[in-house]
């Protein structure tokens, strides 16, 4: 190579030359898929695999159909035997009562009842004094009561015992006189007030019946 042809291969960039008559060893390219044997692919082919698959599998018997059920529509009973709603009962009419009221006394052995709804000065000044002669405490009630939907005088018994089981709890209870709408069979008649002022020993009687501990 002379020397003009090496300075216009270095200014191309060209530092080693080769002369085309030189031998040079075979390029190798370094992609696996070309450096790689080629394999030998080769097809299975198995004929009788459709036929020993079909031997496996089990062979199902078709299940029968269900007979479809015929609904028997049944006859509509008679309207004359079929039973007739029972007709609602009829509530009783209110009653209306007369106003009355009732003052207790609660002693530690007994209870004294009486009617208060018509008393005359000397029955309320004896009442007085009886309630000063003993420690006690004071209860009342009126009818009728106090709200207007239980007015209603079917239920004034039913109230007075009511009341009564409130304020005699084990103890005896001593009427003065008859008392209205009163149905409890516990309990001791004795003298009302005006007999206690025609005949004073009935006073003694009372004060027995009230410092007596045990039911007569």
């Amino acid at each position: 190579m002379i020397g003009h042809q090496r300075d216009i291969m270095a200014v191309l960039g060209i530092d080693i030359w080769i002369p085309k008559a030189t031998l040079c060893q075979r390029h190798q390219p370094a992609v696996w898929r070309d450096q790689a044997p080629p394999e030998a692919i080769s097809e299975i082919i198995l004929p009788e695999a459709p036929a020993k698959l079909a031997q496996a599998r089990p062979q199902l018997k078709p299940e029968p159909q269900p007979k479809a059920e015929v609904a028997i529509e049944k006859p509509a009973p008679d309207e004359a035997a079929a039973p007739k709603p029972a007709a609602p009962a009829e509530l009783a009419p209110a009653q209306q009562i007369a106003a009355f009221a009732i003052e207790a006394v609660s002693l530690p052995h007994c209870v004294l009842l009486l009617d208060v709804s018509h008393m005359s000065a000397d029955q309320q000044l004896l009442w007085k004094n009886i309630q000063r002669a003993v420690q006690a405490e004071f209860h009342a009630l009126q009818w009728p009561f106090a709200w207007p939907n239980m007015q209603d005088g079917r239920g004034a018994a039913s109230y007075v015992q009511g009341f009564l089981d409130a304020v005699s709890a084990e103890k005896n209870v001593l009427c003065l006189g008859e008392i209205p709408h009163l149905q409890s069979s516990e309990y001791i008649q004795l003298a009302s007030l005006q007999d206690m002022l025609d005949q004073p020993l009935l006073k003694k009687r009372l004060w027995q019946f009230m410092q007596n501990k045990t039911k007569d």
